[in-house]
């Protein structure tokens, strides 16, 4: 007996069987996918690796049918009905039941021909392929490279992804192939015959089973030999030896199999038999036949469907274009009886109907798809095809809602070279416009709206135009924050205004408006509106104003009011913002959570304006030490090139931290002058209080009187009365800059105290800081060091190590010498361990709550909540949900 195979492909299947068991470990991508041609052997590939592995497993199946029905491939990999209509959110229950079914076990989902795959299923495959770093999961694919499609291409571009391309088989893989066909090993001729497949399992087995009929394969005990006239009898290709198969069939089991190819899917013999005014009787001599030709297989209800798509292609392919017409209408009729408006759209455009009943039909489907996007992007883009110029708008529309807004500007552009009706071409720059501000390219917004500003448009187009162009040059903040306002009473003007102000310094002022802005959002009047951000900007100003205690009330009321109003776009944003929160609370394993949430959502929507949560998450990782991944972090933002939101400075505050922290003093200071310098001169005044300490103990430390007189100048500019959570670090840094002992310990307290109250744990931990220093500098070292372990107990309590370091470094010379080990530093592993958040989420796990009433009941996303609860299992050595709630509950007994 012949050794089992060796070759390359098997050494394939077996990395891919080594990394499923990784990532089953929570080692590596929890998401693979196979990629090979048609008939490849993906399936088997898959079933070989699910076959060979105790692990809880859902499969599903996509097949040409699937990419018309929303949801339908997610539904059945996780056994949840699908309405006729999706509703708004259904996306969501398909996450919570699989974040309620890993709450238990692990789980395996398996997905085969995801090609197929709906547009619906696609996106939550693609956030799945994200949440599975934080769920016991592990999802795997199978796809052909052909069709592309846009959504399986982005999930392939996540590092939490992981590809192989399934080589052919070689001489060995298909002489074993040959030998559980035939029950015999191949000669050597023979498999020089088989080794013109190309190593394509189907197309060997389809060779073998030609030669076999026509009784040029001679078995004789264990050896299968072949006479020398078989090099003229095996078929080239797969097709062709596909369309031989179909070729020897009778001429009613032919037509069969043609109609099931028209219908695109699994179909009854009830429906099959309808396409042609006949009896399901009388077509089940030729379904029996295409069944016993191994073609096409029967499900226990009934339905048939190919045992492979390649005949599906094969025969249609092979259908004349006027005849696939016939066909496609009479499915279409079909399917307009039941009320499946899609399918009567696709196989209207798929017949060449008249135009007038393609927009009919594809208006009606529209209707059907208003909540998966996703999925009308697929139909428009098939009608665009062929109808030209006729849903661009619509197409583009379809796009931007669901994320795509590279490819929703391009259609746009495509769109306004087409176009012949004058009324759409204000509508495609409007398009244009949202996608070029969602995407951060804020430089094309304004020129589009320069150039929309030259048609001939009403008064309240106009007016609305004018104050997106304000919005948006304040968004990318190059130019100063203008000093004069607009009164408006639309919501968008509200918001320009609200940031404005708060840009300026008139911080109160600006969250006033914000907050008026948000309550009015959902009641604003008609007119050229885009998405407005009236919910995203309270809570931000609101931090700056009064502090983060303050920011998450309103935090809270604002994610409210994301969900009631369906403002689903908003979560990236409103993640970003609870992660500053979080880190201003000094909660730093919170802040992460948030923010990479955040990102994530952002990355797979093409949304720019990230540069905030980007350094917000690069300077998470300064705090705990991560040095090479906070510049890392900085490094890969700065290369995409995206601009920095209302000219914040933000990652370069980070790259100051950076440099302090590496005790590069001069380089830091020098930094954070230039960085000073610039947002002085655009005038944000609102912001640069929160700069100011950094500042100011930087010019302190390295004896830079010039830097010290320029904060003071500043400081002396910035609008009066000052928002409470400026009073203490302006106040502060005055004191370091003017470099009076006394008056920088006083002001320090004083700031300790204030940011205490305000819930500002990294400012607490800093004032501590100054005033331990200050006093040690003055002669006190027993105040300074009962200052220095306060400070120290709040920086290892975050888990802070680089600013622990610190402290004890600036006090050593000054006669003071601490040993943070000295101070009880929070527990890396174990109950003690877990953050407030992460006990908060434990004991409601315990309570039966799931994952989706969590994340309603604390104002969070669903996504966030995983990630928690990924952090307490780990942090716990826990592997589920359910062990995790078994201990919360003993703990509360």
């Amino acid at each position: 007996m012949k050794p089992p195979p060796t070759g390359t492909r098997r050494a394939i299947v077996d990395e891919i069987g080594t990394a499923l068991d990784l990532a089953r470990s929570g080692i590596g991508p929890r998401t693979l996918v196979v990629t090979a041609g048609p008939g490849s052997g993906k399936s088997h590939t898959l079933r070989r690796l699910v076959s060979e592995r105790d692990i809880a497993t859902r499969w599903a199946t996509a097949d040409e049918l699937s990419w018309r029905q929303p949801y339908a491939v997610a539904a059945a990999l996780v056994g949840v009905g699908v309405p006729p209509t999706a509703p708004a959110g259904f996306d969501a229950q398909l996450y919570a039941a699989v974040d309620s079914m890993c709450a238990s076990e692990p789980y395996l989902l398996v997905v085969d021909d995801a090609h197929n795959a709906d547009a619906g299923s696609l996106e939550v495959l693609s956030h799945l392929a994200s949440a599975a770093k934080d769920l016991p999961l592990v999802v795997l694919l199978a796809r052909r490279h052909l069709p592309t499609r846009e959504l399986l291409t982005r999930m392939l571009a996540k590092p939490t992804v992981r590809e192989w391309n399934l080589p052919p088989m070689d001489v060995a893989d298909l002489e074993v192939l040959a030998h559980d066909a035939l029950g015999a090993w191949p000669d050597e001729k023979l498999s020089k015959v088989l080794a013109r497949s190309g190593g394509n399992p189907m197309h060997a087995l389809a060779m073998i089973d030609e030669l076999r009929s026509q009784g040029t394969i001679v078995v004789d005990g264990t050896r299968a030999s072949a006479p020398a006239e078989l090099d003229r009898a095996a078929t080239s290709s797969l097709d062709s030896a596909i369309a031989e198969q179909l070729a020897i069939l009778d001429a009613s089991s032919r037509d069969l199999v043609r109609k099931l190819a028209v219908w695109g899917g699994p179909a009854t013999l009830s429906d099959l038999a309808e396409l042609g005014d006949a009896s399901p009787a009388s077509i089940v001599g030729a379904a029996q036949t295409v069944i016993d030709a191994g073609m096409v297989e029967a499900s226990p209800n009934g339905e048939l469907s190919f045992t492979h798509d390649v005949y599906a292609d094969v025969a249609y392919a092979g259908l004349a274009q006027p005849l696939r017409a016939v066909l496609h209408t009479a499915v279409a009729r079909h399917h307009e009886a039941a009320g499946n408006r899609q399918m009567v759209a696709h196989h209207l455009l798929a017949a060449g109907a008249d135009e007038s009943v393609i927009a009919a039909a594809v208006g009606r489907a529209q209707e059907e798809l208003q909540n998966v996007p996703a999925v009308a992007v697929d139909l428009l883009g098939t009608a665009t095809k062929t109808v030209a110029g006729a849903y661009e708008l619509d197409l583009a529309t379809a796009l931007g809602r669901s994320g795509q807004l590279a490819r929703s500007a391009e259609v746009a552009m495509q769109g306004l070279s087409n176009a012949t009706d004058s009324a759409l071409v204000p509508l495609l720059y409007r398009t244009l416009l949202f996608t070029s501000i969602a995407q951060g390219k804020s430089e094309h917004a304004l020129g589009l709206i320069a150039s929309t500003l030259q048609m001939p448009i009403d008064d309240a187009t106009r007016a609305s135009l004018t104050d997106t162009q304000r919005y948006v040059s304040l968004l990318e903040g190059t130019t100063p924050v203008p000093t004069d306002g607009t009164e408006g009473g639309s919501v968008s003007e509200l918001v320009t205004e609200a940031m404005r102000r708060f840009l300026s310094g008139a911080v109160d002022s600006g969250l006033n408006l914000a907050i008026e802005a948000s309550e009015r959002e959902g009641i604003a009047g008609s007119g050229f509106q885009l998405s407005t951000s009236a919910d995203v900007w309270p809570p931000f100003i609101e931090l700056y104003a009064h502090g983060p205690l303050a920011a998450e009330a309103l935090m809270d009321r604002a994610q409210q009011l994301r969900t009631d109003r369906g403002a689903a776009w908003m979560t990236a944003y409103q993640d970003f913002t609870r992660g500053g929160i979080a880190l201003k609370r000094g909660r730093l394993d919170d802040a992460l959570a948030h923010v990479d949430a955040g990102l994530e959502r952002a990355g797979s929507a093409d949304m720019g304006w990230t540069s905030i949560a980007e350094a917000t998450r690069a300077q998470i990782d300064v705090y705990r030490g991560d040095v090479e991944a906070a510049i890392a972090r900085l490094d890969a933002f700065d290369a995409t090139g995206q601009p920095h939101q209302f000219g914040l400075p933000i990652c370069g505050l980070t790259r100051v931290s950076l440099l302090e922290a590496g005790r590069k003093l001069l380089p830091a200071v020098a930094a954070a002058e230039r960085y000073w310098t610039g947002a002085r001169e655009l005038g944000l005044y609102g912001w640069l209080p929160s700069f100011a300490m950094d500042c100011g103990r930087l010019a302190r430390r390295t004896d830079s009187a010039e830097f010290a007189a320029e904060i003071l100048a500043t400081l002396d500019e910035i609008p009066t009365p000052l928002p409470d959570a400026s009073v203490g670090p302006v106040d502060l840094a005055r004191a370091l800059c003017s470099g009076d002992l006394d008056a920088i310990a006083e002001a320090a307290i004083r700031c300790a105290d204030n940011a205490r109250s305000e819930g500002h744990v990294i400012a607490e931990a800093a004032g501590l800081e100054e005033a331990a220093c200050a006093v040690a500098q003055a002669g006190d070292k027993v105040t300074a060091r009962d200052y220095a372990r306060k400070a120290l107990v709040l920086t290892q309590n975050m888990g802070a190590p680089t600013l622990s370091s610190r402290i004890v470094m600036r006090l050593r010379p000054l006669g003071v010498r601490l040993d943070p080990r000295t101070v009880k530093e929070r527990p890396r592993t174990g109950w003690d361990s877990l953050t407030r958040t992460e006990t908060t989420i434990a004991d409601m796990v315990a309570s039966g709550r799931s994952g989706t009433e969590i994340a309603q009941s604390l104002f969070i996303s669903q996504r966030t909540v995983q990630t928690h609860v990924s952090h307490a299992l780990t942090k716990l050595g826990l592997r589920t949900r359910v062990e995790l709630a078994a201990l919360a509950a003993g703990r509360r007994q």
